[in-house]
């Protein structure tokens, strides 16, 4: 009996197991092909992540830091204007959609139509849930009250209707950001603190508006016009503001009438490029520009969107194109308080620009706004000049003032001449000669800046660009950024004794952020701890002494330090943590700010890639991250596929804490655990960020160091990694895509297989602002960079090689690739090489290839090449 009573409750057991076990695994493997990493996941047509902040700025006081961020629903949409309140600790959303609707029709059509779409939905419920109703036997029809509730909208709503209006359309769902051909709305542009308040001026749709009370937020309208205002800025009082418009400078003053024009009127065929207010307010620098730069050729690119192809013409200037020259002035502005259009306009700087890289740096003002301070880069002679402007005596200036009387004395009396002549020989009567010998214009003085500091740079391409000299606080010593170390540091100069002293040193890069308000500290980023994280620094101007502000290992971007230098608001970003805003106070405690993600973009960026550095053949230090497949042993052969960039990117490379790039993180996080690969990312010679030698490295010899290195990573893989040498592949896009066809065709045994997406293979053929300062020099009419062109160089393809371009792409011409093409075909290749196109794509595709499209591509090439993992 007793075994009886045992089997019995065995049996149950074992009912009632079968009847969980397929629950329980059903759960299994739902939470298994959660896990399982899919290129669908991992590329989404609308993105994996939200938008980020920007524009942080810290008030006069150092309490409150306002930015520009929108919540990942309205990604879609403008930016709104943000705070937050070290003092709380909290972040508050100031402006809104319902804020602008009082000013902007968009606006309003936009809560018009988030209106609509819910009174729309709400009426499909209703139906169905009648529906529901009748078939349970309801069949009762609405009273004539809840037919006319349908209109209510167009009856006068109640304060608590308003409120309930307002609730639904400030509420913005999920599936907004799929709503392609609805409105959007603009939201905030940009925004300016006051110096001495805590009040904003902010810039939507071109339009000014004033905020003036953060507990109670209210816009107040300042313009209404057909033109779009910028760079608004408060005055040094806070008394009013100036603000651009096309070719002109204005002055309000809040309180009164007279708007004043604080530019003067320019010489004949002279536009404003930018300008720069002095501390005080009372004067101002001009860049402007003539119009005689043009004669760019136009180029054909065909497009396939209709029945019949057609051709459609682009602009571009190559390496061998004339540059029509083109003369920049800067030009020094005294503000007239008395109005009587008296003041001089003082010419302080003339050249002509007849290279692509010439460059100007925007002129800054001494603090004790007597001198002004800028950058002209001229790439011909490779010469940098700092140049420095100091306001007249009133004995210079009287000087001044005389000579250009005179001259335009000269010019009149010559225009009376001509005028008297033409009117002897026109029997028609009524012809009038010049009126005057004065106009509204300005009297132009010559006062030219002097070459401060001048030197040479034969570094990376885009340093010139960021030299940009600024007056330390004695309003006598000149700071600066230069690569005269070999790296981007910052330093001193003295113009009295025209000596330089280097205030930061050692192989990393330093880039600044802003001086603090008197000009003793310079807050930047700096590579310092390591090349692949840029971390916040507070560089001391009389020590040069660096600190470093953060705790946090990682990349920080779209950085605002309080004047003090205590609290911080920054974009932060590492492996395992998405780009988020983070605020740090004085007492080094972080918080994060927003919540930018969806919930996916977390759970598929959990694994982190393991950086390591290698010595090439030369001695120099390469930087890479590796994802290796789950349960590697270095006993067993893996394929390796390396993703490379190789050419200058300002101070950007792909080596960083935090670059969830979609080909340098995902793919090759992607083909290490699901197929086995061991992924490699390489920053050879010719990426930016590790000093001027690796940013020059391309200039004459375009992708060679980039070979040797790569070829050198190879190598160090596979004494370190055991590596399978038979079975390497190599992708890279634009300059990687050139790179990756280079290493395959002059080291086909090192490189098996390549991925080559939009490269541009005759470099003769690229836009000449950048080609001359990587690529090599070029003459007028003369194809000088053809010699650094792939197509010789196709026909030693042995490997397998995808080409990868949008036909319709107006950066790297498609044409490159049918022309490289062309000759592996010619050369017997066709069994080598592969094409996929984008008909509708541009540089980086998305027309009908999407970002999916093109990594399934890629997966199914290197698949079926190289296979998959041991």
């Amino acid at each position: 009996m007793k075994n009886d009573s045992l089997r019995t409750v065995c049996l149950s057991m074992l009912v009632i197991g079968s009847l969980i076990s397929p629950a329980v695994a059903a759960d299994s493997k739902k939470d298994k092909d959660k896990d399982e990493l899919r290129l669908e996941d991992l590329y989404p047509e609308k993105g994996l992540f939200g938008p980020s902040a920007s524009n942080a700025e810290f008030s006069h006081d150092g309490r409150y830091a306002a930015y520009l961020y929108r919540p990942y629903n309205e990604r879609r949409h403008g930016s709104d204007l943000w705070v937050y309140d070290f003092k709380k600790s909290e972040a508050r959303r100031i402006t809104s959609i319902d804020m602008l609707s009082e000013f902007q029709r968009s606006a309003r059509i936009v809560i018009d139509d988030r209106l609509e779409k819910h009174r729309k939905k709400a009426k499909s419920e209703k139906k169905d849930d009648d529906k529901d109703e009748k078939e349970d036997g309801d069949d009762e029809e609405k009273s004539d009250d809840e037919n006319d509730s349908d209109d209510k909208e167009k009856d006068e709503l109640t304060e608590k209707e308003r409120e309930e209006q307002r609730e639904i359309y400030m509420t913005v769902s999920e599936d907004d950001a799929d709503a392609e051909y609805s409105p959007v709305y603009s939201g905030i542009a940009s925004f300016r603190w006051h110096p001495k308040e805590n009040k904003l001026l902010l810039i939507s749709e071109g339009d000014i508006y004033l905020l003036e009370d953060l507990n109670k937020p209210k816009l107040a309208r300042l313009t209404k016009t057909d033109q779009r205002e910028s760079q608004v800025e408060f005055l040094p009082d806070g008394s009013g503001y100036t603000v651009r418009r096309d070719d002109t400078v204005i002055q309000t003053k809040f309180g009164e009438h007279l708007v004043r024009q604080l530019t003067p009127s320019l010489p004949s065929g002279e536009n404003l490029s930018r300008y720069s207010l002095s501390h005080d307010g009372k004067r101002i620098t001009l860049i402007t520009r003539t119009n005689s730069r043009g004669g760019s050729r136009k180029v054909d690119i065909i497009r396939y969107r209709d029945r019949f192809a057609q051709s459609d013409s682009i602009s571009r200037t190559v390496s061998d194109d004339k540059v029509e020259p083109e003369t920049v002035r800067v030009y020094m502005f005294e503000f007239d308080g008395a109005d009587t259009e008296e003041a001089p306009l003082l010419k302080v700087f003339e050249e002509k620009i007849d290279e692509p890289r010439d460059i100007i740096s925007e002129p800054r003002w001494s603090l004790d706004n007597q001198q002004v301070t800028f950058c002209f880069f001229d790439q011909k002679n490779s010469d940098v000049q700092i140049r420095l402007a100091t306001w007249p005596t009133e004995e210079e200036l009287e000087k001044g003032l005389k000579e250009a009387v005179k001259e335009r004395e000269k010019d009149f009396q010559k225009e009376m001449r001509e005028a008297r002549e033409k009117d002897e020989e026109d029997v028609t009567p009524g012809r009038r000669g010049p009126r005057g010998g004065r106009t509204e214009d300005p009297e132009l003085v010559e006062h030219l800046a002097k070459i401060a500091y001048q030197f040479k740079h034969y570094g990376g391409p885009n340093t010139p660009s960021m030299v940009s000299p600024d007056f330390a606080d004695d309003s006598r010593h000149i700071v600066f950024v230069s690569e005269l170390s070999g790296f981007r540091h910052i330093h001193v100069l003295d113009p009295l004794y025209e000596s330089v002293r280097q205030l930061t040193e050692g192989r990393f890069e330093v880039y600044p952020i802003r001086f603090s308000e008197d000009h003793k500290r310079l807050f930047v980023t700096a590579t310092k701890d390591s090349p692949a994280r840029q971390m916040v620094y507070v560089l001391e101007m009389e020590s040069g002494e660096l600190t470093r502000l953060n705790d946090q290992e990682g990349t920080f971007s779209d950085v605002a330090v309080s004047n003090d230098g205590k609290r911080m608001l920054a974009n932060f970003v590492r492996y395992g943590d998405l780009t988020e805003l983070v605020a740090q106070n004085e007492k080094n405690q972080v918080k994060q700010v927003t919540d930018s993600h969806p919930e996916d973009a977390s759970r598929l960026t959990k694994i982190e890639p393991e950086f390591f550095e290698y010595e090439n053949r030369h001695g120099h230090t390469i930087s890479g991250m590796m994802f290796k497949p789950e349960g590697w042993k270095k006993s067993k052969k893996h394929p390796l596929l390396i993703y490379v960039y190789g050419g200058p990117l300002g101070n950007r490379h792909f080596v960083n804490d935090g670059g969830y790039s979609a080909d340098a993180y995902f793919f090759q996080m992607y083909m290490a655990q699901k197929h086995g690969y061991i992924t490699i990312v390489v920053d050879p010679r010719g990426q930016s960020g590790y000093g001027g030698l690796f940013e020059k490295s391309n200039y004459e010899q375009v992708g060679k160091p980039q070979v040797e290195d790569l070829v050198d990573g190879v190598q160090y893989m596979a004494d370190n990694f055991n590596i399978d040498q038979k079975r390497v592949a190599i992708s890279g896009w634009s300059f990687g895509g050139f790179q990756t066809q280079m290493c395959l065709y002059t080291e086909p045994e090192v490189f098996q297989v390549g991925i080559a997406g939009a490269g541009p293979t005759q470099w003769e053929n690229y836009n000449s602002w950048y080609s001359t300062g990587t690529i090599g020099p070029s003459r007028t009419g003369e194809p000088d960079q053809e010699k650094y062109s792939l197509i010789p160089l196709a026909k030693k393809l042995e490997g397998q090689l995808l080409l990868v371009h949008g036909i319709e792409d107006t950066n790297v011409l498609f044409q490159d690739t049918v022309a490289v093409y062309r000759a592996l075909l010619k050369a017997g290749k066709e069994t080598h090489v592969e094409l996929f196109l984008d008909p509708t794509g541009g540089h980086g595709l998305g027309g009908d290839v999407k970002r999916i499209g093109r990594m399934r591509k890629y997966e199914q090439f290197l698949l079926r090449t190289i296979g998959k993992g041991p």
